[in-house]
């Protein structure tokens, strides 16, 4: 049931993705999300949004991930994506009118709203599937940690941030096993999830949700028992064991990156 939800999924390897520093990859999604944003500001601009297609689906290939199953995992969200371009789509108004339905207009800048917004939030999402497919937990919280280590000055807790960031992708695909064997064991005893009426399934639900809270604050004691008998402590410098310099293909990867898609923003 809860399979293909895409959850702090970490799969190992040896690709060209997998052995750019986390923090080189944690750079090149924020320059997308830039990039996207400002080309969202002129309506049907589609250069910047096709190159940066283009070079996810690159990632994809260089990934040495199926691409079946990366897409499998957005099948849930590309629903919903639908769902709710339907009535952003009805209900924009706008000056220019594309097309008429009955009663109902479509304009130009509804359609403009649900294409830009719809193709920015869909490659966002790839490319952060790409980031957690492709990067362990600890090295995204490395690299997390030392991308926001100079807001330290400002009295930003750097190293918590980080912290909460590596426990939350490292429990998210444990707990949603953990989910998976309640609802097996729940399923035994008659408990129907998707069936009966709306007050039964508001029970299951409820029978479901208590026993997952439970195991959470377990875990989460566990943890932190687990941390203070190892001594751990945010206050000083922790050394990286994933997290070095940067090479020379993280500057590649990051030339490859920046120079199309600065270069069709301005087109």
């Amino acid at each position: 049931m809860l399979n293909n939800l895409p959850l702090g999924v970490y799969i190992p390897g040896t690709s060209p993705l997998h052995q750019l520093q986390a923090r080189t990859k944690l750079l090149l999604i924020g320059w997308l999300a830039v990039a996207l944003f400002v080309a969202n500001r002129r309506a049907w601009h589609l250069g910047p949004y096709i190159v940066i297609a283009a070079l996810l689906v690159l990632a994809v290939g260089l990934s040495g991930i199926h691409p079946g199953y990366v897409f499998r995992r957005m099948r849930l969200l590309l629903l919903l994506v639908v769902l709710a371009d339907i009535p952003a789509l009805l209900f924009t108004p706008g000056d220019v009118t594309v097309a008429t339905l009955g009663p109902v207009v479509i304009s130009s800048d509804g359609a403009w709203f649900v294409v830009g917004f719809s193709t920015i939030f869909l490659l966002i999402f790839l490319a952060s599937q790409l980031l957690a497919l492709t990067t362990s937990p600890v090295a995204l919280g490395e690299g997390l940690a030392l991308l926001l280590r100079p807001l330290r000055r400002w009295r930003i807790p750097a190293d918590e941030l980080a912290l909460m960031t590596l426990v939350a992708f490292r429990f998210l695909p444990v707990l949603v096993d953990e989910a998976n064997q309640l609802i097996k064991a729940q399923q035994s005893r008659g408990a129907q999830f998707t069936r009966g009426s709306l007050r039964k399934r508001r029970g299951a639900l409820l029978a479901l949700l208590v026993p997952m809270l439970r195991g959470a604050l377990r875990r989460a004691g566990e943890l932190a028992i687990a941390l203070e008998s190892r001594g751990y402590a945010l206050a000083g410098e922790q050394t990286p064991l994933y997290e070095t310099r940067l090479r020379l293909r993280d500057y590649a990867a990051l030339a490859l990156v920046v120079l199309p898609t600065l270069v069709t923003l301005f087109i």
